[in-house]
């Protein structure tokens, strides 16, 4: 199972969400900017490699000192009080070294190739490395604003600021925490299989365990094929108290779970993989037998320049029978007609899959105003364990109304508690009890028949009744038709452009 704090003794329950005032938001914002503000020399992109397992062995040490339950055991030289005493020394990066190296070797089967030697080498400044550690050092993190559980706070805020700034370059977000916990709330996962083939910092695997109330019934199965966010992930898991096999590789070529059925799958994967570059994502490398190209029986087609398709099929692969899906995906797969898209998605539906979808407001996520959908594929849409059958219904939501503003940003929005449970509700009932009340422009329950005469578009909209049906298409793939379009219209010009100074030509002949 999926928790195993040192010890064997449980730690305090503590839910992750946005905070709520303020006042922890802005401390947490004014923490990042004076990190980032002692980078340096650092590349911005490998800063994160010196700021995270300060962070790291801060929490732990945090916790070991104050007799935390489940608090893990940490070596003197790991110590925070340890390195804060020799903060100003000339060895202070070797120090540091030396208390990752000494970190790995007390927890050698969860820890190791983790925490590699990093300081000592680099060019970072030692004052600057000294003035981090007091920056982490603050009185805040042991009084007031929920003490150790702050740090935490900082932790997940600079693992999102780190991996949002990665995931501007390559269709992958960092998953907003409103985001993740309706995710969660939709699905309840309670006991079993919890998967994510693209995994992150393993926030859909901490806040199941939060939902479980860390029971100990799910088990985490992950793949992540960055490096470092594969670390990350691993030192999230252990920081939160929890076991997981999370495995590195590309999951597109390296199913690395290749025979694991999950009773649930959460996830987000990259947007659009592939419909920038000439060479998409990489279809071509896969196997015409590969398992997960086939959908009841049938086998599908792949679309070369967009991975939407093969992230849907991967999921239902993996999926065992009386488990459910609920994943991220761009707006834009819900009407997409281009062939390969349009056949998988229509598959999925005639085969009696898609249980729910639901539309959500765009500037969720931190880094992009792109709008996203969420999906709910179920192989329990025939009733059982403790659900309804709902064979040939499709229930739609629209929560494009839902959100608003964090305090203190004015381009990201959040869901609040009420919002999550608003939609959690109803996909709980049409789970469970029976069809849910239709709400005119939020919520309706359609047959397959209705989906068949639209074409198998999936926009909630054209569903609820709402005002504003948006048929969303994906900059990624209006950039191209724009641009042809454009190109296009510059190419009539120049031809007319020519035919009139040749008529211009032809008149002064004449005169």
């Amino acid at each position: 199972m999926s928790r195993n704090p040192a010890r064997g003794v449980r730690k305090q329950a503590h839910p992750v969400r946005e905070p709520t005032g303020t006042g922890v938001a802005e401390l947490v914002k004014e923490l990042w900017q004076a990190a980032v503000t002692l980078r340096g020399s650092i590349e911005p992109a490998e800063y994160k490699r010196f700021v995270l397992p300060l962070i790291f062995l801060r929490f732990l040490s945090l916790r070991h000192e104050h007799r935390r339950p489940g608090a893990f055991a940490v070596p003197r030289k790991a110590r925070w009080s340890e390195l804060l005493a020799h903060a100003d020394e000339e060895d202070i990066k070797v120090r540091l070294d030396d208390a990752l190296e000494a970190l790995e070797e007390a927890y050698p089967e969860r820890l190791r190739g983790l925490l590699p030697r990093l300081y000592a080498a680099s060019n970072m400044d030692r004052h600057n490395v000294a003035q981090l550690l007091r920056l982490f050092s603050r009185e805040v993190f042991i009084r007031g604003l929920g003490g150790e559980d702050l740090l935490g706070r900082v932790y997940e805020y600079f693992i999102g600021e780190f991996a949002s700034s990665e995931g501007k370059r390559g269709g992958e977000y960092f998953t907003p925490a409103s985001i993740v916990r309706l995710l969660v709330a939709m699905l309840e996962p309670m006991r079993g299989v919890v998967y994510d083939p693209c995994c992150g910092s393993g926030g859909m695997f901490v806040q199941s365990d939060l939902f479980a109330q860390h029971s100990r019934q799910l088990a985490f199965f992950g793949q992540e094929s960055k490096e470092f966010t594969y670390r990350l992930c691993r030192m999230n898991l252990f920081i939160h108290g929890l076991d997981g096999d999370i495995r590195l590789g590309n999951t597109y070529f390296e199913d690395k779970h290749p025979t694991l059925k999950a009773d649930y799958i959460l996830s987000n994967p990259p947007f659009n993989d592939g419909s920038k570059g000439r060479e998409g994502w990489g279809a071509d490398k896969l196997s015409e037998e590969d398992p997960r190209l086939e959908i009841a029986g049938k086998r599908m087609p792949l679309a070369s320049r967009n991975a939407n398709p093969m992230w849907m099929m991967h999921f239902l692969h993996h999926l065992k029978e009386g488990g459910s899906a609920g994943f991220v995906m761009a707006a834009g797969e819900l009407s997409n007609n281009h062939a390969g898209r349009l056949e998988v998605r229509s598959t999925l539906i005639e085969s009696d899959f898609v249980d729910c979808v639901v539309q959500l407001s765009s500037q969720l996520f931190a880094n992009t105003q792109i709008p996203c959908t969420l999906w709910f594929l179920s192989k329990a849409r025939a009733g059982g364990r403790g659900g309804r059958k709902r064979q040939g219904e499709l229930l739609f939501i629209d929560g494009r109304a839902l959100g608003a503003m964090i305090p203190g940003s004015r381009k990201q929005r959040q869901l609040s508690d009420e919002d999550v449970e608003r939609i959690a509700s109803v996909y709980r009932e049409f789970r469970s009890t029976g069809r849910p009340e239709e709400v005119p422009g939020f919520a309706r329950v359609a047959t397959l028949q209705e989906v068949r005469d639209h074409a198998y578009a999936l926009t909630p909209g054209r569903y609820v009744g709402s005002a504003d049906v948006e048929e969303a298409e994906d900059f990624e793939e209006r950039l191209p038709r724009l641009t042809a379009q454009l190109e296009k219209e510059l190419a009539r010009a120049e031809s007319l452009d020519e035919r009139l100074r040749a008529l211009v030509k032809d008149l002064l002949r004449g005169a």
